[in-house]
Order: C-alpha cells, then sequence, then structure tokens
C-alpha cells in the first residue's frame, strides 16, 4: 500500500514538474498571427528592420500592419520573424504591445550574463533565461535565452512555435534586443 501511494505521488509531482518547466510557447497564435491568417486580410505595409545571422540559423524580422478588409477599422501592427536553418523553416508574430516587455526582458538577460550570474562552464549544456517565461506560460510568442557551456556555446538560442529551437552561436541576447529596439522605433515612426 505504501508504495503505490508512493508511486502515485512520484508519478503526480513528475507531471506537475514536467508541465511547470515544459510549459511551452502559446498554443492560440498571437492577435497579429490570427488576422494575418484571415482570407480577407492584406499587409498595408511592410519593412525589414534587422536579422541575425549564425551558420546555418538565420531570422529575418519585418515590421508590418495587416487589416482586415472585411471589418473596417481593424488593424495590427507588429512583427514578423521569419526562422530559418536549411531543415526547417517556422514563423513568428509579435504583437506590438509584447514588443517593449521582450526588449526589457533581453535586455535583463544580457545584464545578468554581463554580470557573470551563471554557473562554472562545463562540458554539459548550460542555460541562462528569464522566468518571466516560465512564470507567464501563454504571453509570449517569441522566447529565447543563453547557451553558456555545451558544444555550442556561447549561444543565443530562440524557440519557435512549439518550443522548437533555433541556435545562434556566438550571438548574445542584446542581438535579439537590438532588432527588436528597432521594430520600436520603426512603427513609432510609421
Amino acid at each position: 500500500m505504501k508504495s503505490s501511494i508512493a508511486t502515485i505521488a512520484f508519478g503526480l509531482f513528475v507531471s506537475i514538474a514536467l508541465g511547470q518547466v515544459n510549459s511551452g510557447l502559446p498554443e492560440k497564435p498571437s492577435s497579429l498571427e490570427a488576422l494575418a491568417r484571415q482570407p480577407e486580410a492584406r499587409v498595408t505595409w511592410f519593412k525589414e528592420v534587422g536579422q541575425l545571422e549564425s551558420g546555418d540559423s538565420h531570422a529575418v524580422f519585418t515590421t508590418l500592419a495587416v487589416e482586415d478588409s472585411a471589418q473596417r477599422g481593424r488593424r495590427m501592427r507588429g512583427v514578423r520573424i521569419d526562422l530559418s536553418r536549411p531543415d526547417w523553416k517556422r514563423i513568428v508574430y509579435i504583437d506590438e504591445g509584447l514588443l517593449q516587455p521582450l526588449k526589457k526582458i533581453f535586455d535583463q538577460l544580457t545584464l545578468d550574463i554581463e554580470r557573470g550570474l551563471m554557473p562554472a562552464r562545463g562540458t554539459s549544456w548550460g542555460f541562462i533565461g528569464s522566468c518571466e517565461f516560465r512564470n507567464n506560460p501563454d504571453v509570449y510568442p517569441l522566447e529565447a535565452d543563453f547557451c553558456y557551456s555545451g558544444p555550442d556555446s556561447p549561444a543565443l538560442r530562440v524557440f519557435g512555435p512549439n518550443r522548437e529551437q533555433i541556435m545562434f552561436p556566438g550571438l548574445m541576447p542584446s542581438s535579439l534586443s537590438k532588432v527588436l529596439g528597432s521594430a520600436i522605433d520603426e512603427l513609432k515612426e510609421r
């Protein structure tokens, strides 16, 4: 009896722990993505504001405005990110209202890295990220952390849809923050 209670308790603990760690990116698309996928939607303007490239990994950042011709006045702005490597391509949309919070997260992560708030480097994988993503799993359509130890280190690791990851060896979170800053500036000008 004690062993079956212990087994059930252990199983419950493991499922709760896994649920907290692997909460993933939002399953529902961002508002911008949902609008952009509508057959009546059209892009009214766009401008590429930056790229991240490292080895075979690429990310192209494009600011855009999308309107729904079926619903007068329904217009959204934000960023489309095309993530790719030779065998993989994904698109992430970020609503304009999330750009500044994401930039702030990546700025803080960069500061934490510069302060050396990471355990000692080793040969196994080591990552440092923001608790903001873990604590708010359904808020941000884009997540990233920093690989400080392991075969690809140092590297920026970006998560696309369904927590699929793409590594950018040699890049820091500040690279991502800089491009998001350019996107924010471009949207302010429009």
